[in-house]
């Protein structure tokens, strides 16, 4: 159960692009094993599948190819009918509907009863080594596929496509470029963000890791973890470029996650601007580009420049995790750990950082707990014209 792990989630249901399904129709139908819907929970960045068997109470476990075991905590595995033994030292074993039997560990290191962190329960890499998996977050959907009748090895790289390779590993690790640096990365459907680079791979890529501003601390599954903003000008994977690519630089790194890849990864935002096929007895993923668009938890990256605001979503508002110097954001007293209410149900994160960048007048709920406060901020601090 080493190297499993979880992050915090947002909440903003993404609208489904067009077209996804029709892409796939290059895989033949008897390689298809099943085809398994993203599950609608308030945590869009995330890929939970229910891999119960029919008539079977559900089995609900978050697709983490960033993880190298499938683990649950203690109370996420008695939620799913698993009777959880304390001295247990062997794996758990339960059917699942893809004609495999999952095994899975529950992790009761630091209690048999519930998480020392959150709750959790991911699939990882020792039972998705078993098929080429393809992740379609345009069509909100994952296909399991036989590798005895589908095979990246027989696939070419093409204008609409890239091949790469990726090392023999339980994860995906695979290269990309941010500027002239390539860095070794797992690409990680665990992982909300766009990319992570420890402090040590990024300072390879020559950022300056010490003036970056501050990124709201993020809870790992052992603690929390020191981040910081930066904008990457170029970041390139399997020939598709990106400019302006909002990265999460850890400083310290992620406490060991990701030793093979310097605790560096790609995370769902960049993932799920493509069609994405992982098929580790080739050694290879396959990635075709389906949006242009730059998210930072699911919400459009330039709306969130432009403000000098970048917030994760929730179903009822949207939490600051950064606030960039000098910017509208700032100069309208906005701090990283604030929380914009919705103002009315239509509200979305894009429209309320238009609100900020605009120097409309807004509010924002302060503080923790109990001590919460409303804090009314004035018009004024427009950003300026692009």
């Amino acid at each position: 159960m080493r190297n499993a792990k979880l992050l915090p989630v947002a909440a903003m249901l993404l609208a489904p692009l067009p077209g996804g399904a029709a892409e796939t129709a290059d895989v033949p139908p008897d390689a298809v094993i099943a085809t398994l819907p993203f599950l609608e929970v308030e945590e869009p960045n995330r890929i939970y599948l229910d891999l119960a068997e029919e008539g079977s109470e559900p089995f609900r476990l978050l697709l983490d190819t960033g993880a190298t075991h499938a683990v649950m905590t203690p109370r996420a595995a008695r939620a799913a009918g698993v009777s959880v033994r304390a001295v247990k030292d062997t794996p758990y074993r339960r059917a699942t509907r893809l004609g495999r039997d999952l095994q899975f560990w529950v992790n009761t290191l630091s209690s048999d009863t519930a998480a020392r962190t959150f709750e959790y329960g991911v699939l990882g890499g020792d039972f998705l080594k078993s098929f080429v998996v393809e992740i379609d977050c345009a069509a909100r959907a994952v296909r399991f596929l036989d590798p005895r009748r589908y095979a990246l090895r027989d696939v070419p790289s093409a204008p609409d496509q890239a091949v790469l390779p990726i090392r023999d590993s339980p994860r995906p690790i695979l290269e990309i470029a941010v500027g002239a640096q390539r860095l070794a990365v797992i690409a990680d459907t665990g992982a909300p963000w766009p990319i992570v680079l420890s402090g040590r791979a990024a300072r390879k890529a020559g950022i300056d890791v010490d003036s970056l501003p501050a990124f709201l601390p993020t809870e790992w599954a052992w603690g929390p973890v020191e981040m910081r903003l930066y904008e990457a000008p170029e970041l390139t994977i399997g020939g598709y470029r990106f400019r302006g690519v909002p990265v999460l630089v850890a400083p310290q790194g992620m406490h060991g996650y990701g030793g093979e890849a310097d605790d560096s990864l790609i995370g769902y935002d960049l993932l799920s601007r493509f069609l994405v096929r992982i098929d580790h007895k080739s050694h290879r993923v396959l990635l075709r580009r389906t949006s242009e668009q730059v998210v930072f938890y699911g919400v459009d990256y330039a709306v969130q420049r432009r403000s000098g605001a970048f917030v994760m979503p929730f179903a009822s508002g949207f939490r600051v995790v950064a606030v960039l110097p000098e910017s509208a954001a700032s100069r309208r007293g906005v701090r990283t750990g604030d929380f914009i209410e919705r103002s009315r149900p239509s509200t979305t994160p894009e429209s309320a950082l238009a609100e900020i960048a605009d120097g409309k007048p807004f509010r924002v709920l302060r503080g923790d707990g109990a001590s919460l406060e409303r804090v009314e901020l004035a018009a004024g601090g427009a950003a300026a014209a692009p």
